[in-house]
């Protein structure tokens, strides 16, 4: 079937909800516990981190550092003021969307390990069936669709993107025009191909030198 967003509980800590749920999944630390706690950071309503393992309560530490980080990209700030005036408001969403979109199309020049985004998307959905009986509320309804979907690895179809956005819109508080943005991505998808090309690498880098200071000595 066709993605469902992977939705952040509106809850969630920070400026404003991140969505990069490809993106934070291809650089955590290369486990499936890891990987599980770059999504948890989205649902964290109701969660119990002392319920899952240190990899897991690390990756998710490191997912509230990234989302503050990612945002005062020089990059990321620029691509913003890009976008038309009615959504600009919204841009930081449409962003991580695009960027999911975008690291798809562009693996294998930005993942130069030789993992494929299945491998990711299949080590992400074991954590989450290892643990299911302890994922926070909002992420045991999503996780069969998740899974059984593959939500992850269909985010290279630009349609999916379309839906995507579509239901991130129903869920917010309020009407907006964040649909509409799928026609930005439609007109310029190389520009967000350019900006996953700079931006990427230079997250890796970051996590990196981070996960050093931290001694944990695991590459993104």
């Amino acid at each position: 079937g066709a993605a469902e967003p992977v939705v952040a509980d509106e809850a969630r800590r920070g400026p404003r909800e991140a969505w990069r749920e490809v993106v934070d999944a291809a650089l955590a630390e290369p486990t499936d516990d890891a990987r599980l706690g770059s999504l948890l950071g989205d649902f964290r309503r109701g969660l119990e981190p002392a319920r899952f393992p240190e990899a897991t309560r690390y990756a998710l530490r490191e997912h509230v550092a990234l989302d503050a980080h990612f945002d005062r990209l020089p990059a990321v700030r620029a691509c913003r003021a890009t976008f038309p005036r009615r959504l600009r408001r919204y841009g930081g969403i449409l962003i991580d969307v695009f960027l999911d979109h975008a690291l798809t199309r562009c693996w294998d020049d930005l993942m130069p390990d030789g993992v494929a985004v299945a491998d990711v998307s299949r080590s992400l959905y074991r954590g989450i069936e290892r643990r299911v009986d302890d994922l926070p509320p909002r992420l045991a309804r999503v996780a069969p669709s998740l899974v059984g979907d593959d939500w992850l690895g269909s985010y290279r179809d630009i349609e999916n993107i379309e839906r995507a956005l579509r239901g991130i819109a129903a869920r917010l508080s309020r009407p907006t025009p964040l649909a509409e943005g799928i026609e930005v991505l439609r007109e310029r998808p190389r520009d967000f191909d350019d900006l996953a090309r700079e931006t990427v690498p230079a997250v890796r880098a970051w996590l990196r030198a981070r996960r050093i200071a931290d001694g944990r000595r695991i590459e993104p």
